[in-house]
């Protein structure tokens, strides 16, 4: 395991960084003397340039080679520094082709004479309608942030000899310092790039040459600061934890409401079905089996006629 030296501040100081989250305008001898102390960010390794945190990088200089890879392009930048940098660039994919079957030449002029029929009979209308509906979809159209992924790059200029600004970001490959391209800028002027040349010099002098330097109170106010924000993560997770529980009770309870009124009816539908069947029962009975009083009314009759 590799150890931190004493002078390389934790991942929480980072906040009072000047090089962290900054595009970093380097010499190509300063990348390759990148190190890296056991720290990670985003789970990539994070570099030091002495005991500045680096991350984002800004490299000047000619194109002195360029090879072809699969899916991806590497330029070669000389910056007059004294070594070289490689800078890795993902090459967007070639452009479908389409092999369509030749035709005889009689088969071909009639093709292309049905093709000018066939465009002739569009009315006039049809074309304005379509070409707002092409202005309406280019107004959609965000615009495009560069990435790792899908740099900007203008991949027709930049060639052998083209003077070249890079953004990028810091990759070991192979145990060699590469740059995984972001956006590559074409200098055009003496000027920009003696613009270039002077921030690299000022960021030298006034950064880098610099050591880093936090004091106890601001380390030790970074330190709280970070436990706070573990502590509130905590807190969230529990307390979504919590409400997915108590939804489930909630859930729950809901369920055996329902089951319960389902039971209730189900228990009077029984009484009643109960009832109904001890009515008709009851008026078989006295189908079947005259009253008293019915009987003594027959009597009654049948005496009186001497029977």
């Amino acid at each position: 395991m590799t150890s931190v030296p004493n002078n390389i501040y934790p991942d929480y100081c980072h906040s009072l960084s000047p090089t962290i989250g900054k595009w970093c305008p380097l010499l190509a001898t300063d990348v390759h003397r990148l190190k890296t102390v056991g720290m990670f960010s985003d789970e990539r390794a994070l570099y030091h340039l002495d005991n500045h945190p680096v991350k984002w990088v800004r490299i000047t200089g000619v194109v002195v080679a360029v090879d072809e890879f699969k899916g991806k392009r590497v330029y070669t930048v000389d910056d007059s520094s004294g070594m070289c940098i490689e800078c890795t660039a993902i090459a967007p994919p070639p452009p479908p082709t389409t092999d369509a079957p030749t035709l005889p030449p009689h088969l071909n002029q009639i093709a292309s004479l049905m093709h000018v029929h066939t465009t002739t009979k569009k009315p006039a209308d049809d074309k304005t309608k379509g070409d707002g509906k092409m202005s309406g979809l280019k107004g959609k159209e965000g615009k495009v942030v560069p990435s790792v992924l899908s740099p900007a790059v203008p991949w027709e200029e930049v060639d052998v000899g083209t003077v070249v600004k890079v953004k990028g970001r810091v990759n070991n490959y192979w145990n060699t310092i590469q740059l995984e391209v972001i956006k590559i800028e074409v200098l055009r002027c003496t000027d920009q790039e003696v613009r270039c040349w002077n921030e690299v010099a000022a960021f030298k002098r006034e950064v880098v040459n610099r050591p880093w330097v936090v004091s106890e109170e601001e380390e030790e106010r970074c330190r709280k600061a970070r436990e706070r924000e573990l502590r509130h993560a905590r807190k969230g997770r529990v307390e979504r934890k919590g409400g997915e529980n108590s939804a489930a009770a909630e859930e729950g309870r809901k369920r055996k409401e329902v089951e319960r009124r389902e039971e209730e009816e189900e228990e009077a539908k029984r009484r009643k079905t109960k009832e109904e069947e001890k009515k008709l029962k009851a008026r078989a009975k006295m189908n079947s089996y005259p009253s008293m009083a019915v009987l003594k009314a027959a009597k009654g009759k049948y005496d009186a006629l001497g029977i």
